[in-house]
């Protein structure tokens, strides 16, 4: 387990396998020692969040999609190369 994977574990967090694409364009791609993340979403297995924060999301609605988002960014750079190394 690397230091990364430990740090997210304590908080209880296990990456999901990155989603695949749901239009034509590549999800993630590596140049060099470049990573380009593209069209992530607040997606998970049982949910997805969409709306508007202070219209049709409250605040902890919104707090949620941008960890489901950042979880699945975190999932993408992990198929591509090893966290500790980002």
């Amino acid at each position: 387990m690397t230091t990364i994977d430990a740090r997210l574990a304590t908080h209880g967090i296990t990456l999901p396998n990155p989603a695949a694409p749901v239009a034509s364009y590549v999800p993630a791609t590596r140049s060099g020692n470049l990573l380009f993340i593209s069209g992530q979403i607040s997606k998970s297995d049982d949910a997805f969040i969409s709306g508007q924060l202070g219209t049709t999301l409250d605040v902890a609605a919104g707090q949620d999609a941008a960890r489901i988002c950042a979880i699945n960014l975190l999932s993408q750079i992990a198929a591509l190369a090893p966290l500790d190394k980002v």
